[in-house]
């Protein structure tokens, strides 16, 4: 068994609430989110007997409606592949692994990160990896900004080293690790080499405390919801 030693627990995850921004892609759809409360009925009883019990009041519910891609998600295969991996259909350990947070936060707007910057940037990326690259473009989430002049990752200059590499998961703190705007990358390479050419689950959105394990090694987790779909929202975690 892989034994994990680690000082303390990172969320990688933005906050998924009521309006949120989304991809164009999605709202063009006419999707949005929405966390909705629901009280139970007034008429019901409090939870709470003479021996005390609950707090006096009665269940609190939320609808969610959501899409597959909202907030800090996972795409599977099937995203971009008709032949490929519902996000269910994937093992579960093609979500966790030792990792490595690259900084790339000096890089200029709509910038293409190529394969050369990936083998010259520290640390290095280790065979079996999950790479993570921090733009520092998950500050400017809910910009205009942030959906059309974003760095990214060049799928074709980046193509030879991730399999060369064995790169296990690929995430950016970024509505889509392509750079720039949608049409500026709407051949999408880079979930073409990750999602169709090979099984390399992508997570986009991250954020959260990913400053503090940029230029670092550490233990990703990336779990999925358990959906028969393309793939799901999730709690990303690093162990440092």
């Amino acid at each position: 068994m892989n034994k994990i030693e680690f000082e303390n627990v990172y969320d990688l995850s933005i906050l998924v609430y009521t309006d949120m921004q989304l991809h164009p892609s999605e709202t063009s759809a006419g999707a949005r989110a929405r966390v909705t409360l629901h009280h139970s009925p007034m008429h019901m009883p409090t939870m709470r007997n003479e021996k005390g019990g609950p707090v006096p009041g009665w269940p609190i519910h939320h609808d969610l409606q959501l899409t597959t891609h909202t907030g800090t998600h996972v795409d599977s295969t099937w995203h971009f592949n008709k032949n490929g991996l519902r996000i269910d259909e994937m093992p579960l350990d093609a979500f966790m692994g030792k990792a490595v947070v690259l900084d790339f936060r000096h890089v200029e707007d709509c910038y293409g990160i190529t394969g050369e910057d990936l083998e010259k940037v520290e640390p290095k990326v280790e065979e079996g990896d999950i790479l993570i690259v921090n733009t520092g473009w998950h500050k400017k989430y809910g910009t205009k900004e942030y959906l059309t002049k974003h760095p990214g990752i060049d799928g074709d200059s980046v193509k030879e080293f991730l399999l060369d590499k064995k790169v296990k998961m690929v995430g950016t703190d970024t509505m889509c690790p392509e750079p720039c705007g949608e049409f500026d990358h709407w051949n999408h390479p880079l979930h073409r080499v990750c999602l169709i050419e090979n099984k390399i689950p992508l997570i986009e959105n991250l954020g959260g405390d990913i400053d503090k394990v940029t230029g670092k090694r550490c233990f990703i987790m990336a779990l999925p919801l358990k959906l028969m779909a393309d793939g799901s929202p999730s709690r990303v975690v690093a162990f440092a």
